[in-house]
């Protein structure tokens, strides 16, 4: 049967500490500027409130309108964000909730960002190449970032025999998984996990377009679409909710609820390898 494997890329493709390192060290940088703390201050602040985070995965996530849309454990981005504003509470930095939001979100966020490193997961080039090989099988890359940069990234890890370049014009970046559409009713609007104090919040309408113009143009339904990434709220919930299979590619920083509420669920799996991926798909 003719099945959409869709992937999230970064942090499931690549390594996101080994990315992230640069991004965190820099944004600590900045937070030591503006606070007036010295950098071992900072970096005394960041590992408790990194503890902080890690023990609370109720409390704390990637807020967005308001709203908690995924957890804040999974990646160097990710953790920064609430660990930066508990930093300001801490220094009495920024006050306003206003100024903060567009300081970390947006300007430390976005200039941190470009310091980033490349580096693939083990296996990633050889789990593609199996991939585009695969008879029955279309695979396409849907991610929140910027289509241009994740394309570089195929490219990059194809090499410069071009063993990837089949894949380059089937990524799909601006996906925008993280907003919330309270108006759109074609899922529930939440989902609760064992576990997880919060709901995870599935009305991610403008993601759920961009899967459902893919299966549209190979006249596929969701029970013939497969999505692999490494954050169950954030990649899997939304087709999850639509009837896909979904596999999540966990990771050392990849939360225990995420990880149990797949491992029972007959359409899902908790993959820990790439060359797991493709026995999964076609499963």
């Amino acid at each position: 049967m003719p099945r959409l494997l869709v992937l999230d890329f970064d942090g499931t493709m690549t390594d996101a500490e080994a990315e992230g390192a640069p991004f965190r060290d820099g944004y600590l940088d900045d937070l030591a500027v503006l606070t007036g703390l010295t950098r071992p201050e900072v970096d005394a602040l960041a590992h408790r409130f990194e503890a902080e985070v890690a023990a609370a995965p109720a409390r704390y996530g990637w807020v967005f309108d308001g709203r908690i849309v995924a957890p804040a454990t999974v990646d160097p981005y990710l953790r920064i964000m609430p660990v930066a504003r508990r930093i300001f509470e801490e220094t009495g930095a920024f006050p306003r909730e206003q100024d903060r939001t567009r300081l970390l979100d947006g300007i430390l966020y976005k200039y941190n960002y470009t310091k980033t490193r490349i580096a693939f997961r083990d296996g990633a080039r050889q789990a593609l190449s199996d991939l585009g090989q695969a008879a029955d099988l279309h695979t396409c890359i849907v991610t929140n970032s910027h289509t241009d940069a994740v394309q570089h990234k195929v490219r990059v890890l194809g090499g410069p025999d071009g063993a990837l370049d089949w894949l380059v014009d089937r990524v799909h970046g601006r996906a925008r998984k993280y907003v919330i559409d309270h108006a759109w009713q074609a899922v529930p609007e939440h989902l609760e996990l064992p576990g997880l104090d919060r709901p995870v919040l599935l009305r991610r309408r403008h993601y759920a377009e961009v899967l459902e113009g893919l299966l549209a143009e190979r006249g596929l339904g969701w029970s013939d679409l497969v999505v692999v990434g490494d954050i169950f709220e954030l990649d899997l919930c939304l087709p999850w909710a639509r009837g896909a299979r979904v596999g999540l590619l966990a990771n050392a920083h990849t939360p225990a609820y995420e990880r149990a509420f797949l491992a029972q669920n007959p359409r899902g799996a908790v993959l820990t390898a790439l060359d797991q991926v493709l026995p999964f798909a076609l499963s």
